[in-house]
């Protein structure tokens, strides 16, 4: 029996109906149920279904790309067994992942804790990517709760174990003195939500594909949190911040930085959705549009992806 068989469980919606094997999928999907050491607001565990759900009630024609989602295979593996201790998961997806086959793929969480057993399965498959990730929070915390890793510290084990020029954050605004010392002393690189504004989302957008030029990396890979969006757009998350990006201007910037990118895009994981905490179901239909723009822009460049 495959790992696959021992912690995938088949999952009752296919995103945006489409069940094909994986083996003939252009694109793979995967749900990661795991909220075990949210702090605020839990309930990140139902996000793989709520996403789902969401996704089969819109449209899959994307404007910006100018792509037809539904002309392409979407693979849906299902979701990952829930376990509750955050280490065990991580090793667990980590091998999922590096077991997959090498096509675009998107994570569905769950807690942000998700992202380091996506990147590192990334890297047991043999890549070196960098790290694009929309988030209000470093987390690059040491420790949180007790805890040396949860979803406030997932990202300084990250960097602590690849290297500190492997990311670049975008609509930070939340953070602790501990973390921003941190990230001036490593000079991890990050802009706000104040800074887009003022410079505008073309310059942001050049200065990101400078740094993917320059640092070495063979890939992309991205992340999203949903407090990135300014909790008018996205309020079901499980630690709001005010001040964010609106839902136009950060779609269109993960879409114009995907269709531009001179590195291959491996995927992205969109996180921190928690249901119970939602209104009317409106974070989790920005999810499921956060990853349609994305498929779509990845689509426009197929051959290079």
């Amino acid at each position: 029996m495959s790992l696959a068989e021992v912690y995938l469980n088949p999952a009752p919606y296919c995103f945006g109906g489409s069940c094909v094997e994986p083996g003939k999928a252009d694109f793979l999907v995967l749900g990661v149920p795991f909220d075990a050491t949210s702090s605020y607001r839990p309930g990140s565990r139902e996000a793989p279904l709520a996403v789902r759900v969401a996704a089969a009630n819109i449209e899959f024609y994307s404007m910006i790309s100018g792509v037809d989602l539904e002309e392409y295979r979407i693979g849906d593996l299902g979701d990952l067994a829930q376990l509750g201790d955050a280490r065990d998961m991580v090793t667990v997806l980590r091998d999922i992942i590096a077991s997959l086959p090498p096509k675009p793929l998107v994570v569905i969480g769950g807690e942000h804790t998700v992202t380091l057993g996506v990147y590192e399965g990334l890297v047991a498959r043999g890549l070196n990517p960098c790290i694009l990730v929309f988030d209000a929070h470093l987390d690059l915390r040491d420790e949180y709760m007790g805890l040396k890793l949860s979803h406030a510290t997932f990202m300084r084990r990250l960097l602590e174990r690849h290297g500190h020029d492997r990311v670049f954050y975008v609509a930070t605004r939340a953070v602790c003195r501990e973390e921003i010392e941190y990230a001036r002393r490593h000079r991890v690189r990050y802009v706000t939500p104040q800074n887009i504004r003022l410079l505008g989302t073309m310059e942001v957008s050049r200065r990101i594909q400078q740094w993917l030029n320059s640092c070495g990396c063979d890939s992309l890979y991205i992340s999203v949190d949903m407090d990135a969006y300014d909790p008018a757009y996205a309020p079901g998350v499980g630690n709001p911040e005010p001040g964010g990006l609106e839902s136009w201007l950060l779609l269109g910037m993960l879409s114009s930085i995907v269709r531009s990118s001179q590195k291959r895009v491996v995927g992205i994981d969109v996180t921190e959705v928690s249901p119970p905490h939602d209104v009317g179901g409106i974070t989790s239909v920005l999810a499921a549009k956060t990853v349609v723009e994305f498929l779509a822009a990845v689509a426009t460049r197929r051959g290079g992806s």
